[in-house]
C-alpha cells in the first residue's frame, strides 16, 4: 500500500461497514424497519439490503486491491450520489409516502451516504496526487516475457507509436530528427487532434520523458501542463514497462472525475499497446510470438507505481 491512497482506502472501508450494516438490518428486520418508515413494503427493503451487501462487498474488495483502481471508486461515489438524489427525489415527489420520523430517518442515512462519497473524491484525487501538490499522476505497469534491449528497440523509436495505438491515425517526428532530447513527437488522432510532445530526457536503454505542448492553442486534451514519460526495467528473463503521465488538470476541481477516467482508458489500453510492441519486438530479435494466445506477452501489473 502506498501513502496516498490510505484516505480512498478509509472511505471505502468505512462505506463498506455502513453499507453492510444497513443492508443486514434491512435483511434481517425489515418488518421493524418498515414500521419505523411506515412504508409497508417490507419485502422490498429485503431487496434493498441484499444490493446494500454487494455493493459494501464490491467496496471492501476495492479497498484491500494492492492497486488500487479509482475508477472504480468514482462509480461508487456516482452510485452514492445517486442515492441521495433518489432519496430527495422521494421525499419531494411523495412527501406523504413515509411517516414524520421516516422521512427523518432517510435524510440523516442520505447525509452519511454523501459524506462517504465526497470523502471518496477527496481519497481519489489524494491517490493521484504527485510530488508537485498542484499536479496528478497516473502510472501503467505491465510486465512482458520480452528482453528489456528488445522492447526498448521498439519503444525508442518515437515516430512509429502509430503501428501499436489503434486510436493515431498518424505520428512522427518532426524534421525526420534521430530519437532524443529535443525531438518534437506530433500525434494525430482519427477525430483529427493533434498534439506535440517534446522529448526532455533520452537515457539510451531505459526511457525517455516528454513534455506535451499544452501551450498550443488547439492542444486537445483538458490540462495547462501535461507531462509523461516511458520506462523499461530488466526482470529476469523478460522485462517491465512503465508508463506515466503527469497534469494539472483544467478546471482542477474535476481532477477527482477526470484522473480516474483517464486511468481507467490507460489500464485498458496500454497493456494491449504494449502487448503489440512485444509482439514486434519478439519477431525482431528472433522469439516466437502470437499476441492472441490464451498466455499474453503483456500483463497488467497487480501493484502501484
Amino acid at each position: 500500500m502506498t501513502t496516498t491512497t490510505q484516505p480512498l482506502r478509509g472511505a471505502l472501508m468505512a462505506n463498506a461497514a455502513f453499507s453492510a450494516g444497513c443492508g443486514a438490518a434491512m435483511l434481517i428486520a425489515p418488518g421493524q424497519i418498515d414500521a419505523w418508515l411506515a412504508l409497508g413494503h417490507p419485502l422490498m427493503l429485503q431487496v434493498v439490503g441484499l444490493g446494500l451487501l454487494f455493493f459494501a462487498a464490491d467496496l471492501l474488495h476495492q479497498a484491500t486491491r494492492p492497486r488500487l483502481l479509482t475508477w472504480r471508486a468514482l462509480y461508487a461515489s456516482v452510485a452514492d450520489l445517486l442515492w441521495v438524489i433518489g432519496t430527495l427525489a422521494l421525499l419531494l415527489i411523495a412527501p406523504s409516502l413515509l411517516s414524520a420520523a421516516g422521512a427523518i430517518l432517510m435524510l440523516a442515512i442520505a447525509g452519511v451516504v454523501l459524506a462517504f462519497g465526497l470523502w471518496q473524491l477527496w481519497g481519489i484525487g489524494r491517490a493521484h496526487r504527485g510530488a508537485n501538490p498542484s499536479r496528478y499522476r497516473h502510472c501503467v505497469q505491465v510486465a512482458v516475457d520480452v528482453p528489456a534491449d528488445a522492447m526498448w528497440s521498439v519503444i525508442s523509436r518515437l515516430g512509429e507509436i502509430e503501428r501499436y495505438m489503434p486510436s493515431l491515425r498518424s505520428s512522427e517526428v518532426l524534421g525526420d530528427r534521430p530519437p532524443g532530447l529535443g525531438a518534437v513527437r506530433v500525434c494525430e488522432n482519427h477525430a483529427g487532434r493533434r498534439w506535440g510532445e517534446e522529448c526532455t530526457r533520452f537515457e539510451d536503454g531505459h526511457g525517455f520523458d516528454v513534455r506535451f505542448l499544452a501551450e498550443d492553442p488547439d492542444f486537445p486534451f483538458p490540462a495547462t501542463i501535461m507531462f509523461g514519460g516511458w520506462e523499461v526495467i530488466p526482470r529476469g528473463e523478460g522485462s517491465e514497462v512503465r508508463v506515466w503521465w503527469e497534469l494539472e488538470p483544467k478546471p482542477k476541481l474535476l481532477a477527482p472525475v477526470m484522473l480516474p477516467m483517464l486511468a481507467f482508458g490507460a489500464d485498458r489500453d496500454f497493456p494491449v499497446i504494449i502487448q503489440r510492441m512485444a509482439a514486434a519486438a519478439s519477431d525482431a530479435c528472433g522469439q516466437v510470438s502470437n499476441p492472441t494466445d490464451d498466455a499474453p506477452m503483456a500483463r497488467l501489473l497487480p501493484y502501484p507505481c
